[in-house]
């Protein structure tokens, strides 16, 4: 939750936490890369029980009355206790574990098919029927939505045939879910054979444990998706040109008409851009500028009398600066000399699309679908109506525009490409209130799969995040905190280069990842590889664990299980004997949780201080080959100031450790050591008494740090990298110096005689940018406090460090 930018950089100090950074909006626009994604085999995890879907209570939906009633049959079989949706039949979600949807699995598609409308209609009334209760509970995994597509076993990526694109609309669903649903489990599974054995086979294997965000079957073998880099696209043998049209449905404004400009600067060709309505008139809005247009509208809006009155004001205020941006955007391309115009056409209004179609005479050389709705409200706010109307532009409109080109051979004859306006929204998920918008986008994408290989049509898909301050997101402040925006520039110029490589895959765009993100959806980024944010996105998965409960902005509870040996971290310290995990890692484990427990709206925080630190060291002794710790988490304003309160227990339910948590907007500042707290440099310490020196350390990763003479009391330390601590690919970075912690932990054991290893406590920890990589630590005058260094300046105090039985 703390910062990576803000104060944190302009002290040229390294931010405390980097993993789940919260980030200034305003800064947060980035250069993105090109992904691309494709299947892969990977086993899955396993399942401890051996009927693992004994007495779960499932909800079945699906179009298809014989695919439901058998898959019913055969996970009876198997032990569910399944409850079927059937039409017309009023739903409940009292006792649901969770809801398998078939959706439209069963049924080969053809073109113009609209059986998903009544599919998707019901599969939201049955989420919408669940929303509620699911939304309360925090058992993170108690409630599945375990989503079933036909497209093939590779989720429409890799050869073959796409049997059912419109699978798509589901998995672009079920990845949106989790930002409105963030304790429920999430998975579709993609098959090659669409019979009732397959479907339970899957389930059975999936819905009790998700694993990753999208399965698939081929061949009995299991695959999951993953993104990877790819190359900008090569130039085009044969670029649009002067002699070409290019028609962009809904490309009047925002991100289409940036593509429109683009393509009319780059190509010198013609660009058609389209609306639902009639090109609007020149009323006495349309010439005005940003400041005066803001004038007219607050003088128009002052005019409201009645709640009625306020919501047509606003609907002519919102029409009218629509036709001002239309007007304005055309007339400024005829100035700079641009061939840009624009026809009237609904792209799902078969007779309007044919209507441009026939202007354009043989029919456009490039089509790009960019037309699209995105009206944001949480889900259990909107009607089924509205559902699958912002799913009917992508899908319906893509499929009057391939009607339109078969109509004829030479519209046929004359395609380059058609060109769909993806989103991340579908590819990886998107905003609250997106889970419309996210389904019809990633139903665009495998329609462009299915139309490439089954229709022979050179169809490309262009999955974007959002434009800076571009495009139909109502929310750009909320948006910029999902992921990083894409400078209209560059995306203008990446567009007209993904146009000319005349490509027919699909190419995702996607910068770094925000801080909006729910433990689940941890997942989604898992299979990601050559990403900036893996080290952050696999850092906050390392901590994280097991998660067993979580409640979005108020609390958390996991399983971390350690075993002897695994990590360097681990071979080190001995307590009382046994080998033992080392403070500073359990330190490091009760700050992390604070990644996850935050305040609403994600605020820019820094963790400026821990209280009352305290460790049962015994409790971090590994018995039997393993150590299991059970972390609870819960955050809580006091006095105006985000708090997060930590324990962490053992199986048993004894306390280990604790801490409480302080976050504020700025990185803490050190008060100023009393005068005289500085000792004399002294002497190494020598052990109290017998009974003292409960610890031992090997000395591998933590190596005994000696006082020197004129160090007055401190000890240089030698810097310990997180991949000294830990065997994995992307260590997790640390909060505060784990040779800091293990120096303070050994002179205070070293110098008290007690009967035990006991607990440790720390009164107060202060820390500043720059404590995780502390170079001196030197004790006080003032009993039980030290003070931390990295180059020369402070950023650590320690109060109240103590050691009793």
């Amino acid at each position: 939750m703390t910062a990576s930018g803000g104060a944190a950089e302009t002290t040229g100090l390294p931010a405390l936490r980097p993993h789940l950074s919260s980030f200034d909006p305003d800064a947060f626009v980035r250069p993105v890369g090109r992904f691309v994604w494709e299947a892969v085999p990977v086993p899955h995890p396993g399942t401890a029980a051996d009927r693992p879907l004994a007495g779960r209570r499932i909800l079945l939906v699906g179009e298809s009355a014989a695919l439901v009633a058998a898959v019913a049959g055969e996970l009876g079989e198997r032990g569910a206790l399944v409850v079927r949706s059937d039409p017309g039949t009023p739903l409940t979600a009292e006792g649901w574990d969770g809801i398998v949807d078939l959706n439209l699995t069963g049924r080969t598609y053809e073109l113009g098919d609209t059986d998903w409308r009544s599919a998707l209609a019901r599969t939201t009334e049955a989420i919408q029927a669940a929303y509620g209760r699911w939304s309360e509970e925090a058992r993170f995994g108690r409630h599945v939505y375990l989503a079933v597509t036909h497209l093939g076993g590779l989720a429409g990526h890799g050869p073959g045939r796409v049997p059912q694109p419109l699978g798509g609309i589901w998995a672009g669903l079920a990845k949106c879910l989790p930002r409105e649903l963030p304790a429920a489990g999430v998975v579709v599974v993609d098959l090659d054979r669409a019979d009732a054995t397959a479907v339970a086979d899957a389930v059975e294997r999936e819905f009790v444990a998700p694993a990753q965000f999208e399965v698939g079957y081929r061949d009995g073998v299991r695959h999951v998706l993953a993104g990877r880099p790819a190359p900008d696209c090569p130039p085009g043998s044969r670029p649009p040109g002067p002699e070409d049209t290019v028609l962009i449905t809904g490309g009047a404004r925002g991100v289409g008409f940036a593509a429109a400009r683009s393509f009319a600067e780059t190509f010198g060709c013609r660009v058609v851009v389209t609306g639902r309505g009639e090109l609007p008139e020149e009323g006495e809005t349309a010439f005005l500028d940003d400041g005066a247009f803001a004038l007219w509208r607050r003088r128009r809006m002052s005019r409201a009398r009645t709640p009625g009155d306020l919501a047509e004001l606003r609907r002519e205020v919102r029409r009218a600066d629509e036709a001002r941006t239309v007007l304005g955007n055309l007339r400024r391309a005829a100035e700079d000399g641009l061939r840009i115009t624009y026809l009237r056409c609904d792209c799902t209004d078969a007779e309007q699309v044919e209507s441009v179609f026939a202007a354009l005479g043989d029919g456009p050389q490039y089509v790009v679908h960019n037309a699209g709705i995105d009206e944001p409200a949480r889900f259990d706010r909107k009607s089924a109506a509205s559902v699958v109307g912002t799913v009917d532009v992508k899908v319906t409109g893509f499929v009057q525009l391939v009607r339109a080109v078969l109509a004829r051979p030479e519209r046929r004859a004359a395609l380059k490409l058609l060109s769909n306006v993806g989103s991340l929204a579908g590819r990886m998920g998107g905003m609250v209130g997106q889970i419309d918008y996210a389904a019809g986008n990633e139903a665009l994408a495998r329609l462009g799969f299915w139309a490439r290989d089954d229709l022979g049509l050179p169809v490309q898909t262009l999955c974007w995040p959002t434009w800076e301050r571009l495009g139909v997101i109502a929310n750009y402040s909320a948006a910029v905190r999902y992921v990083s925006t894409l400078d209209p520039a560059e995306g203008a110029r990446r567009w007209a280069e993904e146009i000319a490589s005349g490509h027919t895959d699909e190419a995702v765009f996607l910068g770094r990842i925000g801080a909006v993100l729910a433990p689940g959806q941890l997942r989604g980024f898992g299979m990601l590889t050559g990403h900036p944010d893996l080290p952050r996105l696999h850092a906050l998965d390392h901590h994280l664990g097991e998660v067993e409960e979580y409640a979005l902005f108020r609390s958390m509870r996991t399983r971390w299980t350690l075993e002897a040996g695994a990590h360097p971290c681990l071979t080190d310290l001995r307590i009382e004997g046994l080998p033992a995990v080392p403070v500073g890692v359990v330190l490091e484990h009760v700050v992390a949780a604070g990644d996850w427990v935050v305040p609403e709206g994600w605020p820019l925080l820094h963790l400026r201080e821990v209280h009352r630190f305290a460790v049962r060291l015994a409790g971090l002794r590994i018995t039997g080959g393993c150590l299991v710790l059970h972390r609870e988490a819960e955050g809580v304003r006091r006095d105006g100031v985000w708090q997060v309160d930590v324990t962490v227990r053992d199986p048993a339910g004894e306390q280990v450790a604790s801490a409480t948590l302080v976050y504020g907007p700025e990185p803490a500042s050190l008060p100023a050591a009393a005068p005289g707290a500085r000792p004399e440099p002294a002497e190494p310490a020598e052990p109290a008494g017998p009974d003292t020196g409960w610890l031992d350390w090997a000395g591998v990763v933590f190596r005994e740090e000696r006082p020197e003479p004129g160090d007055a009391g401190g000890f240089a330390l030698r810097p310990v990298a997180p991949a000294d601590l830990w065997t994995t690919p992307f260590p997790p970075a640390h909060t505060l110096s784990p040779a800091a912690v293990e120096t303070i932990v050994r002179e205070t054991d070293r110098s008290r005689e007690r009967d035990s290893a006991g607990t440790l406590t720390i009164e107060r920890l202060v820390l500043s940018p720059g404590a995780q990589r502390i170079d001196l630590v030197r004790g006080s005058a003032v009993p039980g406090e030290w003070r931390g260094s990295w180059a020369g300046r402070e950023v650590l105090l320690a109060e109240g460090v103590a050691l009793g039985s």
